[in-house]
């Protein structure tokens, strides 16, 4: 279970980032280089900074610091724990997928719901920690979207 946890824990982790250069090429390919790069690139960009600002401001305990059970997955971190960057990261990443590719947003979206599983089941962080991180990156790409991708609404038509 360890090794499956700690092999699932990058996979998962290297697909998702390998996915999000994809995106990034394809929105070139398909919109050049212009307003459509820009927002995604500045919407997890700026997304990911409020979110450390708030993990720093928090610095919640992790499960191993809190219990003293040493988590399966290596970790040593001491804090930092609330919202979980990898929940905020892959949630974020795969909703830019739901906007320019919905299908494969919905198999993103399946991969962030397993990254954190993996996280909690390693012991790197509590149940919380990932909602809370995934709600953050769900929440703030559907108002940024909202806000920034409203020229492009006949998409949704």
């Amino acid at each position: 279970m360890k090794k499956f946890l700690i092999y699932s824990d990058k996979i998962l982790t290297s697909i998702t980032y390998a996915a999000y250069v994809v995106l990034l090429v394809y929105v070139v390919v398909r919109f050049g280089f212009g307003k459509e790069i820009l927002k995604a690139l500045l919407i997890p960009a700026t997304g990911f900074a409020l979110e450390t600002f708030i993990r720093d401001r928090l610095n919640f305990e992790r499960p191993y610091e809190r219990t003293g059970v040493p988590p399966l997955i290596p970790k040593q971190t001491k804090g930092h724990s609330f919202p979980s960057r990898h929940a905020f990261s892959v949630t974020m990443i795969a909703m830019m997928y739901v906007f320019y590719l919905p299908y494969l947003g919905i198999v993103m979206l399946c991969v962030a719901a397993f990254l954190c599983v993996v996280r909690v089941k390693g012991g790197v962080h509590f149940v919380r920690d990932v909602i809370a991180g995934a709600a953050l990156a769900a929440g703030y790409a559907v108002i940024f979207m909202l806000v920034f991708f409203l020229d492009m609404g006949r998409r949704f038509c």
